[in-house]
């Protein structure tokens, strides 16, 4: 034989221990699979996060593999504390400049 020759090689057999990456069933490959692909119900990542009980389920330790910060448990954010604070100083600002008004209305008055 030729090494130039294409060479034939046998494609390799599914054993009983191969697992289908589609169907998770035993016996053949992902690519020779036939059968639908089921369905797996697994929480999001953000419910994980606020329910601290599912990645209990899911990890056999139950601690939290990251901390969540104080912001991303709180239902209002960060723009909403960034808003407020706006808003004071506006509130501030007209107070401030009101009152520099209604005095030089007075000073006006008085001459």
């Amino acid at each position: 034989m030729s090494k130039y020759a294409p060479h034939h090689r046998s494609a390799p057999r599914a054993t009983s221990s191969t697992v289908c990456q589609k169907c998770l069933e035993t016996g053949h490959f992902t690519y020779e699979c036939k059968s639908p692909r089921p369905y797996v119900s697994r929480p999001s990542r953000t419910e994980m996060l606020e329910n601290p009980r599912l990645l209990a389920k899911l990890k056999a330790d139950g601690k939290p593999s990251v901390e969540v910060p104080e912001e991303f448990t709180k239902k209002s954010g960060t723009a909403n504390r960034i808003l407020e604070a706006k808003e004071k100083e506006r509130a501030m600002e007209k107070v401030s400049t009101s009152t520099s008004a209604s005095t030089s209305d007075t000073r006006k008055k008085a001459r």
